[in-house]
């Protein structure tokens, strides 16, 4: 077995080099760990580099991939006031490191004709650069520093020094980034849930649509978006929500868009979203909306059951929205929850029109069996509507669907009782007053009747005296939506012919019900309704 050898100059030299890194590297975590924010990262990291060497410049780039440019974020020394400047791709000897993703030491900056000096003025000097990586290895950045313009000096070891620094910098700015992202990503979800909670609440697609809009404008960076509806061979927005250049919304009417015409016109709208950067260069762009400021959108198509509904837009004026991937998602996750949204209210505004077909037919029914006169149920409704609005009552939709249904249990009465001129006997009469319940236990299982509808069906036949019928109640005893209801009731059946008795007239009709005041009816209800119907 040979001997070892023992540990020469160079040999020390490295491990002194890799010490001296891990120290850096250590130190380099110190100072920028604790920071939280992308431009406390920048400044530490080029002042720290120009307070540890003897370098006349210190410059930072990032590379902007929308763009595809590196811009300066941060620079100390010489050219700290060139921050800002955009280099695009191969502009540059930044790039050149970037692209390759390793260091760079370049001994006489003259020499290379990619070099950019910032000061204008070809000068001699040294320059090295490094990468900055994320956590994957990718690099997405560019630390530098040279002595172009003044005096100054970068020896090639040092280049250890400088790649610690960017490497605890691409780390830390990449732990950052995670976290905005995770925190962006948390809002949004907020977002759309809060939106999806009022759209599901929501009975007004134009208020839907400006739910949907104001969500969208905080999600992404366009200032101005709208709902367009297409009416009569014309596209016009039915709502209009952000900032918007004054007296725009008056080209609307000025300068009406026509089906073909402009970007809500552009052949794959309704294929899918649509983004134009610059709307003055879009081919179909017309001059006036071009002459306002407009400049980038993001269109998509609104298809609920499939029929083409509308547009959903964002847009900006006088400066570019670059296109970004999640700008699209979103306007797509929310044109999807307003559609859901459109098709649910579709769905319940036709289960109404059933439902109210299914009530007048009810009423026919009722009409032809003679329990009422032609027309009452559907009068009885609308005067117990107007007296409920007089008073404030706050359930009027339970206060329509118990009038319409307030007789159901009649259904099971015999035609010998029901259609009887002649006064009734006692066991017919008991028989009459079991209606109340048996509408009741029709009724009482459908969901879509309120508590409202079911006291109208089971309380309307008693009376402010207590005399009434089924359960005796009296004065407030009785439900305010069935005290309502009767006042209507007895009013109507006045006013109408039936089997046992002539039609009222209208002053005979108003006298009967003072007198039935704080009797057979609640007083004050009387008087607001004789006032209606004066």
């Amino acid at each position: 077995m040979a001997p070892m050898q023992p540990e020469g100059p160079q040999d020390a030299s490295l491990e002194a080099q890799e010490l001296r890194r891990l120290q850096v590297l250590a130190e380099a975590w110190r100072l920028l760990a604790p920071l939280e924010r992308p431009e406390e990262v920048y400044r530490t990291v080029v002042e720290t580099a120009k307070g540890a060497t003897r370098a006349v410049s210190v410059l930072l780039f990032l590379h902007r991939p929308q763009e595809d440019v590196l811009e300066l974020v941060a620079a100390a020394g010489l050219s700290q006031d060139k921050v800002g400047l955009r280099l695009p791709r191969g502009v540059g000897i930044s790039w050149v490191v970037l692209e390759r993703g390793e260091p760079l030491y370049l001994e006489d900056v003259t020499q290379e004709p990619r070099v950019i000096f910032l000061s204008g003025k070809t000068q001699p000097g040294v320059y090295l650069g490094v990468p900055l990586r994320d956590a994957k290895g990718r690099a997405f950045g560019v630390l530098s520093m040279d002595t172009a313009g003044g005096v100054g000096e970068i020896l090639p070891e040092e280049r250890f020094w400088i790649q610690a620094l960017a490497e605890a910098a691409g780390l830390v700015l990449d732990r950052i980034e995670a976290l905005e992202r995770a925190k962006a990503e948390a809002s949004r979800a907020q977002a759309l849930l809060e939106l999806s909670l009022a759209l599901e609440a929501a009975r007004d697609p134009l208020a839907m649509a400006k739910e949907a809009l104001e969500t969208l404008l905080r999600l992404t960076p366009y200032h101005a978006g709208a709902l367009y509806l297409f009416q009569e061979g014309t596209v016009r927005p039915a709502v209009m929500a952000g900032r918007y250049p004054e007296g725009f919304p008056r080209l609307y009417q000025e300068h009406p868009i026509r089906f073909g015409e402009g970007l809500l016109g552009h052949p794959r709208l309704w294929e899918g979203p649509v983004y134009v950067e610059d709307y003055a260069r879009f081919p179909k762009a017309l001059e006036p909306y071009g002459e306002s400021g407009l400049r980038s959108a993001l269109l998509v198509p609104l298809k609920p059951e499939g029929r083409r509904y509308g547009v959903l837009a964002l847009g900006s004026f006088w400066e570019t929205v670059l296109y970004r991937p999640e700008d699209e998602k979103v306007l797509r996750l929310v044109a999807r929850r307003l559609e859901e949204a459109l098709e649910r209210l579709s769905q319940l505004r036709t289960l109404n029109l059933t439902r109210e077909a299914a009530l007048k037919a009810l009423a026919q029914v009722l009409e032809y069996r003679d329990l009422e006169t032609k027309g009452h149920t559907e009068r009885v409704a609308e005067l117990s509507l107007r007296l409920g609005k007089a008073v404030e009552f706050p359930d009027l939709e339970g206060l329509r669907l118990g009038a319409y249904f307030h007789d159901l249990g009649k259904l099971a009465l015999p035609d010998g009782i029901l259609r009887k001129p002649k006064a009734l006997s006692p066991e017919e009469w008991r028989q009459v007053k079991t209606h109340p319940e048996v509408g009741l236990n029709i009724l009482k299982n459908l969901p879509f009747l309120p508590k409202t509808a079911l006291n109208v069906v089971l309380y309307h036949h008693e009376r402010w005296d207590g005399s009434g019928y089924p359960k005796g109640l009296k004065g407030e005893e009785i439900p305010l939506e069935a005290r309502i209801f009767a006042v209507a009731d007895v009013y109507d059946a006045l006013l109408s012919e039936r089997p046992y008795k002539r039609a009222w007239t209208l002053e005979e009709a108003q006298e009967e019900l003072r007198a039935q005041a704080g009797k057979g009816l609640d007083p004050k209800l009387v008087a607001v309704f004789l006032d209606l119907v004066r």
